[in-house]
């Protein structure tokens, strides 16, 4: 089989983007591939449709079926740049999300641009009890289209032992048979997070360098927790990502996140599958 693909930097979550159309039932083995650091390595691939009219969505089908929050924002930027152009606003539609999303790209400099995309809004928030280590810690539990993330907030995030954390969570979350999960450690003294993420089609864990929607999950629980506007940057283990969310009387309004993104040269490979 042979691929055409070009790898984004978003952050630090570097993600394969491949334009060829690959079969839904194929997609997760294209990528076990793909991900194989001796091939092209990444944290993630995505399958990538781009209109002729740009008034059109772009269309991104993510390896596993789930949503990606930094692919899609990745996605515009793309776009961007083989439009030659300084700025522009666009639509993407993403896997495991319904709601077609507005992005905005700009070019910062030669070969980077800065992304920020309208995340969509979570379909629920709530606090749960989780057991780390024989010790009952509090989680909020963000359900977002195509993927859950629980955001633990902690204090001295350096010194913690993430795997007793993620393995609370996998047990937490094994009777949920979710598309994808993630576990986001978040420090706000720091203002600091450590994200991973697991996606059940293609059995992947990864410790991302950083995570989109993990980002936006963390602002979703700050607004909802202390029932007010939020916008900051928060520091990632791969580079930092801007989060906005807008808090009203009645609820969450809107979740923005941005930050830059950076492309290798366009490749192709050929698979023995």
């Amino acid at each position: 089989m042979h691929i055409h693909y070009i790898k984004a930097d978003p952050s630090g979550n570097t993600t394969i983007f491949v334009f060829d159309t690959i079969a839904a039932a194929q997609r997760s083995i294209v990528a076990a591939e793909l991900l194989r650091p001796e091939c092209i390595g990444a944290e993630q691939v995505a399958y990538i449709s781009v209109p002729e009219k740009r008034e059109e969505p772009i269309r991104i089908d993510m390896m596993g079926g789930e949503f990606c929050g930094n692919a899609s924002r990745s996605a515009a930027a793309y776009v961007l740049m083989q439009d030659q152009q300084e700025w522009g606003n666009y639509l993407v539609s993403c896997s495991g999300c319904d709601t077609v999303l507005a992005a905005h790209a700009r070019r910062r400099g030669e070969g980077i641009f800065d992304a920020f995309i309208a995340m969509p809004l979570p379909e629920a928030v709530e606090a749960v009890i989780i057991e780390v280590d024989g010790l009952p810690s509090r989680f909020f539990r963000v359900a977002l289209p195509g993927i859950v993330h629980f955001v633990h907030m902690v204090t001295g995030i350096d010194r913690i032992d993430k795997e007793v954390f993620w393995k609370a969570v996998c047990s937490y979350a094994a009777d949920e048979a979710l598309a994808a999960f993630g576990l986001i450690l978040f420090d706000p003294s720091q203002l600091k997070m450590i994200p991973a993420v697991y996606v059940t089609a293609t059995d992947t864990l990864y410790w991302e360098q950083s995570c989109g929607s993990g980002s936006a999950a963390v602002a979703a629980a700050l607004a909802c927790m202390g029932k007010k506007n939020v916008s900051c940057r928060i520091r990632q283990p791969g580079g930092v990502i801007e989060i906005t969310a807008s808090w009203a009387a009645d609820g969450l309004k809107s979740i923005y996140i941005g930050g830059p993104v950076t492309f290798n040269v366009p490749g192709d490979i050929w698979l023995d599958i």
